[in-house]
């Protein structure tokens, strides 16, 4: 189970110029056809967003933090308690355009179950104001706000994060098996909330914190330095399970 941005692919200026390198996506497909292996996306993205950016058949796509599903063969579920919200979001969404339109360089993405504002473009002069201005949409719409590398994201306030979404795949593909064996990889302050619920759910479960450029303390019981260096390691974990043959 792999987070994204930062994870499999390197953080880019904008969401859309994200590009997860060839070799990892070789190293994704190899492991989703080796024997009793399951792979799952996990990301902030939407699911189908994060699908089309892997570009690998056959694995899993959580998206939305945990929002949304994407099955491998394509059917789509999202949260059905979402839909209580849509009303609060279309607040926020407002207030929220309003303020990245003052913020020159800053982006709102409209992600469905939940909205991103990403302002890594923006001057850093205009950050503040332009937090101010999301905590109190998110505050007067009574949304979750949480932070990321770069973006404010306002969500339903439900108990729905990394770390319940993780948890409710492993348990759905047999990862409570004894002789079932867990990773998890990812970079930013959401993907402490999966790290930290596969660590107490099953202590010998694999989680792997991305430094990447903004290194941050972390939960994870190992590191790696860049994309890159996951990518390498996702290679050699494939020819370890002999990919190749769907089993």
């Amino acid at each position: 189970m792999l987070d994204v941005d930062g994870t499999l692919a390197p953080i880019a200026p904008r969401p859309e110029d994200a590009i997860v390198p060839a070799a990892t996506r070789d190293a994704l497909d190899a492991l989703a056809r080796a024997r009793d292996t399951h792979v799952a996306v996990v990301s902030g993205r939407g699911a189908r967003d994060a699908s089309r950016l892997v570009g690998v058949e056959g694995i899993w796509a959580v998206g939305n933090h945990g929002y949304e599903t994407l099955d491998p063969g394509g059917a789509f579920i999202v949260d059905e308690r979402v839909a209580a919200w849509t009303g609060a979001l279309g607040v926020a969404r407002a207030s929220a355009a309003a303020a990245v339109a003052a913020a020159p360089g800053a982006r709102l993405e409209d992600k469905g179950a939940t909205l991103s504002v990403h302002y890594r473009l923006a001057d850093p002069t205009d950050v503040p104001p332009l937090e101010r201005a999301i905590v109190a949409a998110a505050d007067g719409a009574g949304l979750r706000l949480t932070r990321g590398r770069k973006v404010l994201e306002l969500r339903p306030p439900l108990a729905v994060d990394k770390g319940t979404a993780v948890l409710a795949l492993a348990q759905r593909l047999g990862a409570a098996a004894p002789s079932a064996s867990i990773v998890f990889a990812g970079d930013d302050t959401t993907d402490e909330d999966a790290i930290a619920a596969l660590r107490s759910w099953r202590g010998e479960a694999v989680t792997i914190h991305v430094e990447g450029d903004e290194p941050r303390a972390t939960g994870a019981e190992f590191r790696v330095a860049s994309p890159a260096d996951l990518g390498k390691w996702l290679a050699a974990l494939a020819a370890m399970r002999g990919g190749g043959e769907r089993g």
